[in-house]
C-alpha cells in the first residue's frame, strides 16, 4: 500500500513539470523556480500523507458492517426491497483519516449505488449507512469493501482493502393469494382435517347445501323431508375439512436461468412456488419440493407448519447456488484459478507455483494448470479450503459434526476438486451453469423427479413449473414419467413461464424484429413438451410476473372440470 496521486495531484505536478520544460527551454529563472518550489511542496505533502499507509499497515483502523432487520415479517430480506447497510469506521491511530469513497465488493445479486464517506478522527469510531437493493433471492454475500483514503487537499490517496465477508438470506418476493386455488377435485387423498372445505360424496360431513336431484346423484343422498315440502327429488350436498398433499416439481434448468439478473422465468418461479407454500401452510395443508434438471438437485418431502414454509424457502434458495461438476459450465483448471484469486484478494494466500517441477515429479498428481497457464497448487488449495469450512461451520469438534451433516454434499468425481467446490458454495462464488445437456437427459431428470414425488406417499396435487424444454427428446422415457405421474396424483397442472415476458424489451424496429424471432425460436423449443403434457391430460397453464398466481391457477382448474 503505497500512496499515490489523485487527479488534482496529478494535474499540479503536470503543472510543475510544465513550468520547468518552458522555462528551461526559454531560460526563464522565475519558471524553473516556481517549478521547483511546487515540486517540493509536493514532496513534502506526500511526506506528510504518507504516514497514514503506515497506519494500514499496522491495522490501526477497522471496518464492521452490520444488516438490520428488514420491513417483511420476522425481519426478512425478500428481492427488490432496499435495506439498509450500516458501516462502522474506527481509528485506532494518531491520526485523522479522510476516507473518500467505500466500494464494497459484494455477489452480483446486490446493488449499491452509493460509495460512502467519512472522516474519522484518532480514537473515535464512526458509522455511516448506505443503500443495497437484492435483485434476486438466494445467499447473497459481501465480500469487503475497498476504502479510498485521501489528504485534507485531495492530492494524493491510497486504497485499501478490508475483506469481512457476511452472508445474507434474501427471500423470494411477496406474490399475493387469497387462498389455495389449488385443490384435489372431489377431495384428498390424506383424510386430516384442514382450515378449507372440499365438497365430497358420502354420509359424514356438514351441510353445505340442498340442490334438486341430476343423473349420477346416489340414492341414499335424497333429502326426503325437502322432497316431500317441494314436491321434487332434493339431494344433500356435504362438505369435509381436510387437508391436501400439494408437490411442486420446479425446474432449475438452464433455460430458467436465463434473462436479466433477478427477472429470469427461475425467478418468478422461485416467488410463485414460495407463494403457493405460504398460502398451503396457512391453510394447514402439506407441501413438498422436488427440484430437477437432468437430475434431482433439492428435494423437500411434504409436511405443514411455519418451519416446514422456512425449509421449503431454503431449498428453493440452494437451487440458485448450484456448484455441482455435472450441472456448472466450468473446468477443473477454471475451478482452481477463480478460488486461486478469490484467496490471494481475500486471505491474501498465494497458492500458485512459481518454478514448475520436473516432468517425473510425483508432485503433478496435485497441480492443475489454469486457463492462462499458470501452475497452482490444488493439494494446498484443498487443505486451505477445509481448514476455512471449518472455521465457517464451527471448529468446535461436536458441533463441526452436526453442522458438517446440514452441508450439503457436492457432487464432483475429483476428491481433491470436492473442497474447492463447497467452499464456492459457502462464500458465495458464482459458478456458471450449464446451459446445454445431453441428449434425452432431460426426461430422464424428469422421470427420476417424478420417481421422488411418489416415493413418500400419493399427492393429490401437483404443480409442475417449467418450460418444458428438452423432455420430448426421450418420449417413451418422458410419457412413462407423465403416465406414473398421472396415475399417483390427485391433479396435475403445469405452469409454464410466459415466452415473450421474460424478454428485454425492445426500443427499436430492429429490436422488436430480434425479440420476436428469439421468441419463436424458445416457443418451438418447448412447443414439443406442451403437445406432450396436453396429450396426457396435463393443463398447460402459461404465466408471467404481470399475471395473478390466483386467477391462473383457479382457471386451469376450471378449464380441467370444464373438460
Amino acid at each position: 500500500m503505497i500512496p499515490r496521486l489523485a487527479t488534482r495531484g496529478k494535474l499540479i505536478l503536470g503543472t510543475a513539470l510544465l513550468f520547468l520544460l518552458v522555462g528551461a527551454l526559454h531560460g526563464a529563472p522565475p519558471l524553473v523556480a516556481l517549478s521547483g518550489t511546487i515540486l517540493s511542496v509536493l514532496l513534502a505533502l506526500y511526506l506528510a500523507f504518507y504516514p497514514t499507509a503506515i497506519l494500514l499497515r499496522r491495522k490501526k483502523i477497522e471496518l464492521s458492517w452490520w444488516v438490520p432487520p428488514g420491513d417483511q415479517p420476522g425481519g426478512a430480506l425478500s428481492a427488490d426491497r432496499p435495506f439498509q447497510l450500516h458501516l462502522a469506521f474506527r481509528n485506532h491511530g494518531s491520526r485523522k483519516l479522510r476516507i473518500l469513497s467505500t466500494n464494497i465488493l459484494a455477489a452480483s445479486g446486490l446493488q449499491l449505488d452509493e460509495r460512502p464517506s467519512a472522516t474519522v478522527k484518532r480514537g473515535q469510531q464512526v458509522e455511516v449507512t448506505t443503500i443495497v437493493k437484492p435483485l434476486a433471492a438466494g445467499y447473497q454475500v459481501l465480500h469487503g469493501a475497498a476504502l479510498t483514503f485521501g489528504d485534507a487537499l485531495g492530492l494524493f490517496d491510497i486504497e485499501a482493502f478490508f475483506p469481512n465477508p457476511i452472508a445474507i438470506k434474501v427471500f423470494p418476493r411477496t406474490v399475493p393469494m387469497r387462498g389455495a386455488p389449488v385443490r384435489a377435485v372431489g377431495g384428498a387423498l390424506h383424510e386430516q382435517v384442514g382450515l378449507h372445505h372440499v365438497r365430497r360424496r358420502g354420509l359424514s360431513g356438514e351441510l353445505r347445501e340442498l340442490r334438486e336431484h341430476s343423473h349420477g346423484d346416489p340414492f341414499k343422498m335424497i333429502a326426503w323431508k325437502a322432497t316431500a315440502r317441494r314436491g321434487q327429488l332434493m339431494v344433500r350436498d356435504l362438505e369435509n375439512e381436510i387437508v391436501t398433499t400439494h408437490l411442486v416439481l420446479l425446474d432449475v434448468g438452464g433455460g430458467m436461468r436465463s434473462g436479466a439478473l433477478g427477472k429470469t422465468p427461475l425467478d418468478w418461479a422461485c416467488d410463485s412456488v414460495s407463494a403457493l407454500a405460504k398460502s398451503s401452510v396457512a391453510n394447514s395443508d402439506r407441501i413438498g419440493l422436488v427440484a430437477f434438471d437432468t437430475r434431482p438437485v433439492v428435494e423437500l418431502p411434504p409436511d405443514t407448519g411455519h418451519h416446514h414454509y422456512l425449509q421449503l424457502v431454503d431449498r428453493l434458495l440452494d437451487t440458485r447456488s448450484i456448484v455441482d461438476e455435472d450441472l456448472t459450465d466450468v473446468t477443473a483448471g477454471e475451478l482452481v484459478a477463480l478460488v486461486a484469486r478469490y484467496l490471494a484478494h481475500q486471505e491474501a494466500i498465494d497458492v500458485r507455483i512459481k518454478v514448475a517441477p520436473p516432468l517425473d515429479d510425483g508432485r503433478w498428481t496435485s497441480i492443475q494448470a489454469g486457463p492462462d497457464g499458470q501452475l497452482y497448487d490444488v493439494a494446498a488449495t484443498g487443505r486451505l479450503c477445509r481448514r476455512l469450512i471449518d472455521l465457517m461451520v464451527g471448529s468446535d469438534k461436536n458441533a463441526k459434526g452436526e453442522k458438517r451433516a446440514k452441508l450439503a454434499p457436492v457432487v464432483e468425481p475429483d476428491a481433491q476438486l470436492a473442497p474447492l467446490r463447497q467452499f464456492c458454495r459457502l462464500r458465495g462464488i458464482e459458478l456458471p451453469y450449464r446451459t446445454t445437456w445431453e441428449h434425452g437427459k432431460r426426461a430422464h431428470g424428469l422421470m427420476r423427479a417424478v420417481e421422488r414425488a411418489v416415493v413418500n406417499g400419493r399427492p393429490d396435487v401437483v404443480v409442475l413449473v417449467s418450460d418444458l424444454a428438452g423432455f420430448a427428446e426421450d418420449e417413451p422415457r418422458a410419457i412413462k414419467a407423465l403416465a406414473r405421474l398421472r396415475k399417483a396424483a390427485g391433479s396435475v397442472v403445469a405452469l409454464v413461464p410466459s415466452t415473450s415476458a421474460f424478454l428485454p424489451v425492445a426500443t427499436t424496429p430492429h429490436g422488436e424484429r430480434v425479440r420476436e424471432l428469439m421468441a419463436r425460436d424458445q416457443k418451438a423449443l418447448i412447443e414439443p413438451g406442451r403437445r406432450l403434457l396436453t396429450r396426457h391430460g396435463i393443463s398447460v397453464l402459461e404465466g408471467s410476473p404481470a399475471d395473478s398466481l390466483d386467477r391462473l391457477l383457479s382457471g386451469g382448474r376450471m378449464r380441467r372440470r370444464t373438460g
